[in-house]
């Protein structure tokens, strides 16, 4: 029962995006690179994307606005519930989405990292295994990660 709920939720979350993603900026050169996504799980990096667009120090994962990572990384070594306050501040983030994601977490303790739209961990958007850089199709406005060791943790705040 717990399950089909939270399956129940992701998909409602989807539904939700979709809606609030139709007044984000999607011009050709952002939306040209994005890969499909699947229940937020990321997929192998888009080749049409420079790899080295996408740098990331060890330990850290980083966002950007911008598929390309050309500009305004936002960057974390440490999970963060709220990007908008203290102690780290993604200043973009309030009013634009994220574009681009590298998770170059480098902790034997943790699989991978989980973004959520809201504070808190609340309403789970993409779950980005370590060493992975992603550039989401369905992109939404992110408001808190953390660090995971299994990709079901995830639902669980």
């Amino acid at each position: 029962m717990r399950k089909a709920l939270c399956v129940l939720l992701v998909a409602l979350g989807a539904l939700a995006g979709l809606v609030s993603t139709a007044a984000a900026d999607t011009s050709p050169a952002d939306t040209a690179t994005a890969q499909p996504v699947t229940r937020g799980w990321a997929q192998t990096a888009d080749p049409g994307v420079a790899p080295q667009a996408l740098t990331c120090d060890s330990g850290h994962l980083c966002v950007w606005p911008v598929a390309d990572g050309s500009r305004s990384r936002c960057s974390w070594l440490n999970r963060d519930n709220d990007w908008w306050n203290t102690p780290v501040v993604c200043s973009w983030s309030s009013s634009q989405t994220v574009k681009a994601i590298y998770n170059n977490g480098t902790s034997s303790s943790f699989s991978g990292v989980c973004l959520y739209a809201n504070a808190n961990y609340s309403h789970w958007l993409y779950y980005v295994p370590q060493g992975q850089r992603y550039v989401p199709s369905l992109q939404y406005i992110v408001r808190s990660h953390r660090w995971v060791s299994s990709a079901n943790e995830c639902f669980n705040s």
